[in-house]
């Protein structure tokens, strides 16, 4: 059945059943108050789809639903209707619900609203369906579609200053929509999950709950967005399939429902049509669909074979159940840290698997983002408060950081590191081109190796505008790579250019990179890096960010980056970060206007094996639930749902037949012979994070330090000023420069305090990073005082032509620019001019990083995007945060990463 609680709703999707050939049979059917019209739909699988109207709130769906359950026994349920949207859900779009909040649940006090979440998920195979279904209805819909938690409760909001925007703010803030009725329609269809029945919720988004839901109305908001539900609903309807069975008596026949079958899961093995007698049980199986509906219920559609014979068995297809029993509130948490590439769909995985009892404990696994090189540096040394909270498992996106970690521990850290650990997921490196430029490389017919990249990098100048090549405007071979200190595409990429230099694809070992001809070889790679970073997403961000200005930017960008072959493939699928990832700027959004290919370097690979390494020490409880979570990410299932449609390759390195993503269309070639490369010893990795810093790229940075008088607000928690409090990160600020780097340091506040005719100062000009510089720097910082108005655009216009007046083109030239506050000086140039002049294409790139420092740092303005963002965009770098500013040596580590 499909239930529909507003005319509206009821009119879209019996429209969208006529459009696709839905006859009326026989008289309607009544469940108490409830009527139902009978349509038969032909297609591939016969359907019989039952509508019904019941009423809005979630205490009158949860009654229709669960009488409808009860009389029907269907074996799937679609509610159906309109919603308000929040984040990046906006009017005409449809929200497909991932998970379903109940998010008024909870306790109010004089403290405020605690809540106690629950939450209900559909299962995955129904999911993968309308996940597909989506994709394959993009480019038809008027708005786009969204497969992200909905919240519902008991008030229909129609205000922004709504106490609810407050409540899901702080409990459930990746919820895409907010409406009445599917917590109802969750609890209803949950109470028969033993039976095996699938489920699904889908909205169209019809106002913001804003305060203009009326105008919308009457703009036709309503109507788009029912018109929109019920087009996702009814072709999620038909793209399901089912076996023959033996032909009706009136309502009801056996069904067996089969999904399309997920990546990484062998095909069933054929069915053998036979002809029997239906059991009355049996035959009351049926399949519902729902259409969606903010303030209305659409229960269900209800599908029937109307003739035919066969097996009647029902499929196995599930999600897999965890071997240990499910429980109540946690009492004990399973902490696991991993690599942004993949700490949201392990998140969403552990929220689907539950608290589980271990023994007398009930533990709930837990999923913090964490920086792979970041966390072994801390693990080694011994976790410390300000790393966060210590993990029980580590996951890194790659294994050879277990074997620094090992190597790198002291004292009793060395204990905590097994010697080995299993994958979740898998992903080669690749190098990644924009599309328009492999093209000109005669992708994918053909190749290059890491000896070729090493030549295109030798000879970098004029690359593009070759006879051979004919593209003059890309001008030059530009390389994007992160720090391997860092980040495992770099240190991979590192690690396959030595094996590139030797020749040999195992046995590593310190002579060769102490071998001054395989140095060389690296370095010669390294100097078309146009700057590095600790994670991959910051070359995917700023790739998105000019794709987005225009679709030839991105080749005025880079010409290649080295990037896991999943990151191209979640890229092109329209994650701008290269990943799942809620966080902002990363949203799923539209596909990229130039999408990036990967090339499989010839002379060999390395694989991201995304190891799940549990730590020593966790105790029992802890140690059952850690291996029965592992085996529970092992399912093809939840692969197929949480991993695979985000580019990755299974936990035993095959790339699944049928991948939404792993294709050429996005960009990847997954069916490529790879030549895969070995993991160096332990003391060979070390050697060659010592090694690295002479091999990069040199640096020519200029550090811009805000001392406005606001440097010497307090941080009450701390005892001491926020200028105090960033003196105690100099360390992070010049520690990881060499002698082959250059280095200067200016102040600025404004020009009246400074006693001068600028806003700003020069304490220490840009030059060779000796020992007599280092000395003179870290002098001058430690000396900093605060006074005074912030002069923002002057100084960074000043500071951009005086890089620009010294530009080294050997060197990776940039700005640090860190402030509290925003441009102070009326008397200044514009944000516009500054812009302007920082992207201006007939001057050199110097690359701008800027660090919001403190809560009051850069407010944002109407679009969003704040203007340290948008000099970060215009100086091709990257905008930072330490708005907590005890986070500040965390942020600056990052930024100094990019040299």
């Amino acid at each position: 059945m499909i239930f529909t609680a507003l005319p509206v709703e009821y009119e879209k999707v019996e429209r969208h059943l006529t459009a696709a050939g839905a006859t009326r049979s026989g008289p309607d059917e009544r469940d108490g108050g409830t009527r139902a019209a009978v349509y038969e739909l032909s297609g591939r699988v016969p359907w019989r789809v039952y509508l019904a109207k019941t009423g809005t709130g979630n205490t009158t769906t949860a009654t229709a639903v669960s009488s409808w359950l009860a009389k029907v026994q269907p074996e799937a349920a679609f509610f159906v209707g309109i919603a308000a949207g929040r984040k990046d859900a906006l009017p005409r779009d449809v929200v497909i619900a991932e998970t379903v909040y109940e998010y008024q649940r909870g306790k109010q006090s004089e403290q405020g609203f605690h809540a106690r979440p629950r939450s209900w998920e559909p299962s995955g195979e129904i999911l993968g369906t309308a996940e597909q279904v989506a994709q394959d209805l993009a480019p038809l819909l008027t708005g786009r579609i969204h497969v992200k938690p909905i919240a519902s409760g008991d008030t229909v909001i129609d205000s922004p200053y709504a106490p609810e925007h407050g409540i899901i703010r702080t409990h459930y803030e990746d919820t895409a929509a907010i409406e009445t009725e599917g917590a109802g329609f969750a609890r209803a269809v949950q109470s028969r999950a033993s039976t095996g029945l699938k489920w699904l919720l889908i909205r169209g988004i019809s106002d913001l709950a804003d305060g203009d839901k009326k105008g919308l109305e009457a703009a036709g908001g309503q109507q788009d967005a029912a018109l929109n539900a019920a087009h996702v609903a009814v072709r999620v309807l038909l793209a399901l399939d089912v076996e023959p069975s033996a032909p009706p008596a009136r309502t009801a026949a056996t069904l067996s429902l089969r999904m399309p079958r997920k990546p990484g899961r062998p095909p069933a093995p054929p069915r053998v049509p036979r002809r029997r007698a239906v059991s009355g049980a049996r035959r009351r199986r049926l399949l519902w669909g729902v259409p969606l509906v903010a303030t209305a219920t659409v229960i269900a559609v209800v599908a029937v074979q109307s003739c035919g014979s066969g097996d009647s068995t029902a499929d196995d297809d599930h999600v897999p159940a965890a071997s240990l029993a499910s429980c109540g509130e946690a009492d004990i948490f399973l902490r696991i840290a991993a690599s942004v590439d993949k700490s949201e769909s392990l998140r969403r995985a552990a929220k689907a698997y539950g608290p589980r009892r271990s023994g007398s404990a009930c533990v709930e696994v837990v999923v913090h983002d964490k920086n792979s090189g970041e966390a072994m540096r801390a693990l080694a040394r011994g976790w410390e408060e300000d790393d966060g909270p210590r993990p029980d498992v580590w996951s890194p996106a790659g294994g050879a950081w277990l074997s620094l970690a090992r190597t790198n521990a002291t004292g009793k850290n060395k204990g905590l590191f097994p010697e080995r650990a299993e994958p979740i997921v898998t992903s080669p490196l690749t190098v990644a081109v924009p599309r328009p430029m492999a093209e000109v490389l005669e992708w994918p017919e053909n190749g290059f190796s890491w000896s070729e990249l090493a030549d295109w990098s030798r000879n970098a100048k004029g690359f593009w505008g070759r006879k051979d090549r004919g593209k003059p405007g890309w001008g030059d071979f530009t390389l994007g790579k992160t720090n391997p200190e860092y980040s495992t595409s770099g240190l991979n990429a590192t690690i396959g250019a030595f094996y590139a230099a030797t020749g040999t694809s195992g046995e590593l070992s310190k002579g060769r990179l102490d071998d001054a001809g395989n140095r060389e070889f690296v370095k010669d790679i390294e100097q078309s890096a146009v700057h590095y970073g600790d994670t991959t997403l910051t070359f995917t961000a700023n790739l998105r960010r000019a794709d987005e200005e225009h679709e030839d930017k991105a080749m005025s960008y880079i010409s290649a980056v080295t990037l896991e072959e999943s990151t191209v493939a979640a890229y092109n699928a329209g994650h701008p970060c290269g990943a799942l990832s809620d966080e902002e700027g990363c949203e799923k959004t539209t596909k990229p206007q130039t999408p990036l290919v990967s090339f499989y370097p010839e002379d060999g690979i390395l694989f991201s094996d995304h190891p799940y390494i549990k730590l020593n020490g966790r105790g029992e409880a802890k140690e059952a639930v850690a291996d029965d979570f592992l085996a529970y990410l092992h399912s093809p299932e939840i692969f197929a749902r949480h991993f695979a449609p985000y580019g990755f390759r299974t936990h035993e390195g095959t790339a699944p037949k049928n991948s939404p993503v792993l294709n050429k269309a996005h960009g990847v070639l997954p069916g490529t012979p790879l030549d895969p490369l070995s993991t160096p010893e332990d003391d060979v990795l070390k050697h060659l994070l010592d090694i690295w810093p002479v091999l990069r790229r040199p640096a020519n940075v200029l550090l811009v330090i805000d001392t406005s008088a606001s440097m010497n607000d307090e941080i009450v928690s701390a005892g001491e000023s926020k200028l105090q409090r960033l003196k105690r990160a100099e360390t992070e600020l010049f520690g990881e420069f060499t002698r082959s780097d250059k280095v200067g340091l200016w102040k600025f506040s404004d020009a009246e305090d400074l006693g001068g005719g600028t806003d700003y100062r020069e304490l220490v000009p840009v030059g060779p990073y000796d020992q007599p510089r280092s000395k003179q720097l870290s002098d001058n910082f430690r000396a900093l005082e605060a006074e005074g108005a912030t002069g923002l655009y002057d100084t960074l216009d000043a500071a951009t032509k005086a890089m620009r007046k010294d530009y080294d083109p050997s060197a990776i030239n940039a700005i640090v620019l860190l402030t509290d506050g925003r441009n102070e000086d009326r008397n200044s140039l514009t944000e516009l001019e500054l812009v302007q002049h920082i992207e201006d294409p007939s001057e050199p790139v110097v690359r701008v990083f800027t660090i919001a420092y403190g809560s009051e740092a850069d407010d944002r303005d109407r679009k969003g995007r704040s203007v340290l963002q948008r000099i970060a965009d215009a100086g091709g770098g990257q905008a930072y945060e330490a708005h907590d500013v005890e986070t500040i040596e965390k942020v600056i580590t990052s930024v100094i990463s990019n040299f």
